[in-house]
């Protein structure tokens, strides 16, 4: 097959360089189609709770067409939250290389909203929680292609709720979203009473809040900074807070940071010396083109530009680089003979020969 530049990937570089149901199912009746694309109701009598559900699904684009085992995210307050998550994966998947779910909203449809009584830990979190892992997840499996990646995402009281089910049925998501939590002032003593009787704790936790709302945004860093003092090798924490935003306005940001934060690719950076940096610069020729961009060193970064503005590479291994503004992309430099190459791969394919340093008399241009 021919190797070529993908076009999304081509526009970053012109830019560069010119500017069976199971457990205790109960459904009710068959699955129903909303208005919305590819998303389907179930209506469903919890055994558990005695109390009647409406379990929303949203299955990712080309669901139909695959044999793919997809991870899944459950949502508290589906009748709300589940646009939100559905409108997140259609903007995330525009910048990153995105793990694609299948969404899970729990909710009450046209019924009593009963989310005091399921979210509030005081009442009856240990009953919904139940309900959850008993009957929704069995049921959901039994419907779908999932795998066991599970993450579970809150806001508010649902928030609240899904810190109560990190501690108390730890293993059950492998990454909580915990949206601006109600009695977040909780959050420290939950962790405390989990650590008395455990050693361990494998979980990918986020959290985020506006910030507006001081208490919580205390109480938040609060409990990440006792989590990272137990030294776990097998915990993940990160936060994030909306600016200029209280509780209304950072939900729609924060339910999309944690789905970032749960089912995109990330690039971690890291810090190379000069010296590494410098063996990168030079000017470059586009491949089959005439458009030169030039690399250098500045205040001990590396920059590229190429008729527009200069904009920054950051390292991710010793010859890997990107970009915050593009992480569907990784950009490599590869030495051979006497040249150098930028590598760039897209979307996780084979990296292509995108550029080579244009060299003088046996040396690098400059």
């Amino acid at each position: 097959m021919k190797q070529y530049i993908p076009k999304a990937l081509f526009c970053a570089l012109a830019f560069i360089f010119i500017n069976v149901e199971a457990g205790n199912a109960q459904v009710k009746g068959p699955a129903q189609t909303f208005i919305e694309k590819e998303i389907v109701y179930w209506d469903y009598h919890s055994v558990t709770i005695g109390d009647d559900y409406t379990i929303y699904v949203h299955v990712p684009p080309g669901y139909d067409t695959t044999k793919i085992q997809y991870p899944t995210l459950y949502i508290t307050d589906g009748d709300w939250d589940k646009n939100p998550a559905i409108n997140s994966f259609n903007m995330l998947r525009q910048d990153y290389i995105i793990n694609e779910a299948i969404i899970v909203g729990i909710g009450y449809g046209e019924r009593t909203n009963q989310r005091d009584r399921d979210l509030d830990p005081a009442k009856g979190s240990a009953n919904f929680l139940a309900f959850i892992e008993k009957e929704v997840i069995p049921f959901i499996e039994s419907k779908y292609r999932v795998t066991d990646d599970r993450t579970l995402s809150g806001y508010s009281r649902g928030g609240q709720f899904a810190a109560y089910a990190l501690f108390n049925r730890p293993g059950l998501f492998n990454t909580v979203c915990i949206g601006a939590p109600a009695n977040s002032q909780e959050l420290v003593p939950y962790a405390q009473k989990y650590f008395a009787d455990h050693k361990g704790l494998k979980a990918r936790i986020f959290l985020g809040v506006g910030a507006y709302e001081h208490e919580t945004v205390n109480n938040i860093a609060l409990f990440k900074d006792y989590l990272l003092k137990q030294n776990l090798n097998d915990l993940d924490v990160e936060t994030n807070t909306i600016p200029n935003a209280s509780h209304g306005a950072a939900k729609p940001p924060v339910i999309q940071n944690g789905i970032e934060f749960a089912f995109c690719k990330k690039h971690k950076a890291i810090t190379l010396p000069v010296s590494e940096l410098e063996k990168d610069t030079g000017t470059y020729t586009l491949t089959g083109r005439t458009n030169k961009i030039k690399l250098y060193v500045q205040n001990g970064k590396l920059y590229f530009v190429g008729g527009g503005l200069p904009a920054e590479l950051t390292p991710f291994t010793k010859d890997g680089f990107f970009q915050y503004e593009n992480q569907k992309a990784d950009i490599f430099f590869e030495p051979e003979g006497d040249k150098m190459y930028i590598m760039v791969s897209s979307n996780n394919q084979k990296p292509n020969r995108a550029a080579e340093r244009v060299v003088l008399n046996g040396a690098a241009g400059n």
